[in-house]
């Protein structure tokens, strides 16, 4: 009899933070709070943008995914996207481009906070 088993990914990846906090639990909770508070937001502005086809708003909003999502490890998954993103935006290029990149992006946060939600609140 065969058992199967499901290896479920994580998409977050807190060994930067963890480095970077030097074993401060206060400075990690902190970072994964203001990550869950601002990130939906983020993806909100980012998505509204591609909606109003506001290339600025675009750039700008991934330019800021760029310098947040490597805390959560969230770089080794959407890095390129987040990129892609900004650079195609910069350019006001091509918004089917744009938005299917940000269906991975927005998919790849959502799965971040239903894995980090726990892990806030289990610190301390």
């Amino acid at each position: 009899m065969e058992t199967k088993t499901e290896k479920i990914e994580k998409t977050t990846n807190l060994s930067y933070l963890m480095e970077l906090s030097d074993g401060n639990k206060t400075f990690v909770k902190e970072m994964i709070s203001l990550f869950l508070s601002e990130n939906p937001e983020e993806i909100k502005a980012l998505e509204r943008g591609i909606a109003e086809k506001n290339y600025k708003a675009i750039k700008s909003v991934a330019h800021k995914l760029r310098s947040t999502i490597p805390f959560m490890g969230l770089d080794k998954v959407i890095e390129k996207e987040v990129a892609e993103i900004e650079s195609l935006a910069a350019q006001s290029g091509d918004l089917q481009e744009i938005s299917s990149r940000f269906s991975k992006i927005k998919s790849a946060c959502e799965k971040a906070y239903i894995e980090l939600s726990p892990v806030s609140s289990v610190i301390s």
